[in-house]
C-alpha cells in the first residue's frame, strides 16, 4: 500500500492527469492523511510530495484561468462597451483547485481499493495454505494414533509371553521339586534372568517409541500455535482495513460539510442575481413611468421580506446540522480513544504469553538433561549386566566341574562294590542319558546367550543413534525456538510503533477537528456579514432610488457589469457542484461495495475460527485416551512385580536343601537383583513421572489455545483433597472445567 501511495505522489510531481468531466488539467493526487501516518521516513516522504503536488497544481490552475480569461464569453462581449475594467477572476483558481484535489482524493481512493483487492487474492492463498497444512497435520496425528496401536499390540504381546513364561517357570519348578537337581535350578535362575533381560529391553524399546510419540504430538501443537499466530495477523489486517475505510467516511462528510457550505454562497448569490434583475427592470420601468417604480418598490420589499425569512429558516437549519455532525465527530473520537484501549490490552496479554514461552523453555532444557543423566545411568546399568553374566557362566563351569569329580567317585565305588554292578550300570545308562540332555541344554544356553550378546549389541546402537536424534531435534527445536523469539520481539517492537503512530494520528485528527471548528465558526462570521452586507445594499439601493435621475445612469453601469459576474461566477459554481455531487454518489456506492464486502470476509473468518475450535476438540479426547493407558501399564507393572516378588520366595525355599556357602551366594545375589530393580523400579516411576508432567503441559497448552481456564489461582490450598494423585478414569470435559 504504501509503496503504491509513494509511486502516486511521484507521478503527481511528474506528470500532471487530465479530468474526464470537466476537461480542466489539473495533477495526479496526494494520499491522504490517514494512510501515511505508519513511518516518519514515509510521512516525510509524502509531505514533500505534497509540496511539490501543490506548486504543480498552482502552475497549472494560473495557466487554465489565463487561457479562459483570453476566451471572451458572450456576456462579456455585451457589456466590454459599458465597462472599461476587466473582470474580475478570483474566486475561479479556489474552485479549480478544490476540483482538482476532489478528482486526485477519488483517484488514490482507487488505487488503495485496486490495493485492498490485491490483499484480499493473497489473504485467500494464505488461507488455502494453512488449510493443506492442517490436512498435513491430521495426516501425522492419523499415524500417530496408528503407531500408538501398534504399541498396544506390542504390549499385549508382551503379556502373552508373560503368561507363558511363568506357565513354563511353574513347570520347571515341578521338575525341580520331583528330581532336585542343583543344575536345573542353575539353568531355571539363567532363564529367568534372560527373560528379565527381554522384559527390561521390551520395556525400553517402549519407553523410546512412546518419546517418539511424545515428541510428534509437540510438533503437531507447535504447528497448531504457528497456524492460529496467521490467522491473529490476518484478522489485524482486516481491522487495519477498517479504520482505512472509517477514514475515508471522515474525509466524506468533510466534503458534505464543504458543500454545503458553497450551496450557501450559492444561495446568496441567487438572492443578489434576483435583486439586481428586479433593479434593472425598475429602471427601464422609469424612464417610462415614475408610478409604474412605486409600484415596483412595493413589490420589491415585500419580496426581500420573503427572501430574509427563508435564509433565517435556512440558517437555522444548517445550525441543526452543524450540531449533529460535531455529535458524530466526538463519537468517533470516542470509539477510536477505544480501539487505542483494546491495542494496549492485546499488548500486555502478548508479552504475558511471550513470558510463558521462556518459561516452556527453560522446563525443555532441564528436561533434557535429565534425560540425559538416565541415559547414563542405562548404560553403567548394561555394564553392570554384563559383569553379572559372565560371573554367571563361571559358577555354572565350576559345577561342571563338581559335577565330573562325582562321577569319577561314582567309578570308584564301581570297583569296590561289584555285587551291586547291574544295578549301578542301570544307574549310570540313566545317569549318562541326563547328562547327554544337560549338555544339550547347555550348548543351546550358550546359543542363546551369544544370540542375548548381539541383541543386547544391537539394542545398544539403536540407543544411542535415538540418543543422538533426539539431541539433533531438540537443537533444531531450540533453534526454532530462538527464531520464534526473535520475530515476536520484532512484532512487539512494529505494535509499540504502530500504536505511537495511531496516537499521533489521533493528536492530528484533535487539530484537524479544532480547525474545522474554527472554519465553521469564520463561516458564521462571514454569512452574518453577507447579511448585513445586504440590508446595506438594500439600504442604499432604496436611497439611489429617491436620490437624482442623474445618478441613474452611472448606477446602471455599475450594476449591469456587477451582473454579468455574478452570472459567469453562478454557471460556474452550479456545474462545480453538479460535479461534485456525482463524484460524491460514485464514491459513496464503491464505499458501500467496499463494506460489504469486508464484512463478508469477516463472518468467513468466524466460520473458520470456529471450524478450528472444533477440530481441537478430538484432540483433547485423544490425550485423555493416553492418560487412562498409562495407569492401565502401571497396574500391570505392579502386578508383574509381585509375580517377581513370588518366584524369589519360592526360589528362597527351594534352596534349603544346597550347601550353605553355595546359599549364602545365592541369596546374596538375589538380595542384589532386588536391589537393582528396585533402583530401576524408581527410576522408571520417576520417568513415569515426568510423562505425567509433559502430558499435563500439554493438556494445559491445548486448554490455552481453546481459551479454557483450567485452574482458578484464588482457590488454591483451600481444599481438603490431596494432590498429586493420578486419576483412576480419563477426565471429561466437565471435570476439567472443575479442576
Amino acid at each position: 500500500m504504501l509503496r503504491e501511495l509513494r509511486a502516486a505522489a511521484m507521478d503527481a510531481s511528474g506528470t500532471p492527469g487530465r479530468c474526464s468531466q470537466g476537461g480542466a488539467a489539473f495533477p495526479a493526487c496526494t494520499p491522504l492523511q490517514g494512510s501515511c501516518g505508519f513511518k516518519s521516513s514515509d510521512a516525510l516522504k509524502s509531505s514533500l510530495s505534497s509540496e511539490v503536488c501543490r506548486r504543480v497544481r498552482k502552475q497549472n490552475c494560473e495557466a487554465n484561468l489565463n487561457s479562459k480569461k483570453s476566451a471572451p464569453t458572450p456576456v462579456t462581449r455585451r457589456f466590454a462597451s459599458l465597462e472599461s475594467t476587466p473582470a474580475n477572476g478570483t474566486l475561479k483558481p479556489k474552485k479549480d483547485l478544490i476540483l482538482m484535489k476532489e478528482k486526485k482524493k477519488q483517484k488514490t481512493l482507487e488505487k488503495e481499493i485496486r490495493a485492498l483487492v490485491r490483499e484480499r487474492g493473497e489473504q485467500d492463498k494464505k488461507l488455502r495454505a494453512l488449510e493443506e497444512d492442517f490436512v498435513k497435520i491430521e495426516a501425522k496425528l492419523s499415524a500417530a494414533v496408528q503407531e500408538k496401536t501398534s504399541f498396544l499390540a506390542n504390549v499385549a504381546c508382551l503379556k502373552k509371553q508373560l503368561l507363558e513364561l511363568t506357565r513354563t517357570n511353574e513347570f520347571l519348578k515341578s521338575k525341580l521339586s520331583e528330581d532336585g537337581m542343583q543344575k536345573k535350578m542353575s539353568s531355571l535362575c539363567m532363564e529367568l534372568m534372560k527373560l528379565r533381560n527381554k522384559r527390561d529391553a521390551k520395556e525400553k524399546t517402549a519407553l523410546a517409541k512412546q518419546e517418539n510419540m511424545e515428541m510428534k504430538l509437540q510438533e503437531v501443537q507447535r504447528n497448531l500455535e504457528h497456524s492460529k499466530g496467521k490467522v491473529a495477523q490476518l484478522e489485524e489486517k482486516l481491522s487495519a482495513t477498517e479504520r482505512g475505510k472509517a477514514e475515508e467516511k471522515s474525509d466524506t462528510e468533510k466534503l458534505l460539510e464543504y458543500i454545503t457550505e458553497l450551496s450557501h454562497v450559492a444561495e446568496t448569490v441567487e438572492k443578489y442575481k434576483l435583486d439586481v434583475a428586479q433593479m434593472e427592470e425598475t429602471l427601464i420601468k422609469k424612464d417610462q413611468d415614475l408610478e409604474i417604480l412605486r409600484d415596483t418598490r412595493k413589490t420589491e420589499e415585500e419580496q426581500s421580506s420573503e427572501l430574509i425569512k427563508e435564509l433565517n429558516e435556512r440558517c437555522q437549519l444548517l445550525q441543526q446540522e452543524k450540531e449533529k455532525e460535531l455529535s458524530e465527530t466526538r463519537e468517533k473520537f470516542l470509539s477510536l480513544n477505544a480501539e487505542i484501549e483494546d491495542l494496549k490490552r492485546k499488548m500486555c496479554l502478548e508479552e504475558q504469553e511471550h513470558q510463558k514461552l521462556l518459561q516452556k523453555h527453560e522446563e525443555v532444557v532441564s528436561q533434557l538433561q535429565q534425560e540425559k543423566e538416565s541415559s547414563a545411568s542405562m548404560h553403567q546399568k548394561l555394564l553392570e549386566f554384563q559383569d553379572e553374566v559372565t560371573s554367571d557362566r563361571r559358577l555354572l563351569e565350576e559345577e561342571l566341574n563338581d559335577t565330573m569329580n562325582e562321577l569319577s567317585k561314582l567309578h570308584a565305588k564301581e570297583k569296590k562294590a561289584e555285587k551291586l554292578v547291574k544295578q549301578l550300570e542301570q544307574e549310570m545308562k540313566s545317569q549318562a542319558l541326563e547328562l547327554a540332555q544337560m549338555e544339550v541344554k547347555l550348548n543351546g544356553k550358550n546359543a542363546e546367550l551369544e544370540q542375548i550378546k548381539e541383541m543386547h549389541s544391537n539394542a545398544v546402537l539403536q540407543i544411542q543413534e535415538e540418543h543422538s536424534n533426539t539431541l539433533c531435534k531438540l537443537g533444531k527445536s531450540v533453534a526454532e525456538f530462538e527464531s520464534y523469539k526473535k520475530t515476536i520481539a520484532e512484532e512487539i517492537h512494529s505494535l509499540k510503533l504502530e500504536n505511537t503512530s495511531l496516537q499521533e494520528e489521533v493528536a492530528n485528527l484533535k487539530k484537524i477537528g479544532q480547525d474545522n471548528l474554527q472554519l465553521l465558526q469564520e463561516a458564521e462570521k462571514t454569512k452574518n456579514k453577507a447579511k448585513e452586507e445586504c440590508a446595506r445594499m438594500l439600504l442604499e439601493v432604496q436611497t439611489k432610488l429617491a436620490l437624482k435621475e442623474a445618478e441613474t445612469e452611472g448606477t446602471k453601469e455599475s450594476y449591469l457589469a456587477q451582473i454579468a459576474k455574478l452570472k459567469e461566477k453562478l454557471e460556474e459554481q452550479t456545474e462545480d457542484l453538479k460535479r461534485k455531487l456525482e463524484v460524491e454518489r460514485s464514491r459513496k456506492t464503491i464505499n458501500e461495495d467496499v463494506t460489504s464486502s469486508l464484512k463478508e470476509e469477516i463472518k468467513t473468518w468466524r466460520n473458520l475460527y470456529e471450524d478450528l475450535h472444533n477440530k481441537t476438540k478430538p484432540f483433547q479426547q485423544q490425550l485423555d485416551a493416553f492418560e487412562a493407558e498409562k495407569t492401565a501399564l502401571l497396574n500391570e507393572h505392579g502386578a508383574t512385580q509381585e509375580e517377581l516378588n513370588k518366584l524369589s520366595d519360592a526360589y528362597a525355599k527351594l534352596l534349603g536343601h544346597q550347601n550353605q556357602k553355595q546359599k549364602i551366594k545365592h541369596v546374596m545375589k538375589l538380595k542384589e537383583e532386588n536391589t537393582h530393580l528396585k533402583q530401576d523400579i524408581s527410576k522408571l516411576r520417576a520417568l513415569l513421572a515426568k510423562e505425567k508432567q509433559t502430558s499435563r503441559d500439554l493438556q494445559e497448552q491445548l486448554y490455552a489455545i481453546q481459551g479454557i481456564r483450567r485452574f482458578d489461582y484464588s482457590k488454591a490450598f483451600q481444599h481438603d483433597s490431596k494432590e498429586n494423585i493420578v486419576p483412576k478414569t480419563p477426565l471429561k470435559e466437565g471435570n476439567k472445567n472443575k479442576i
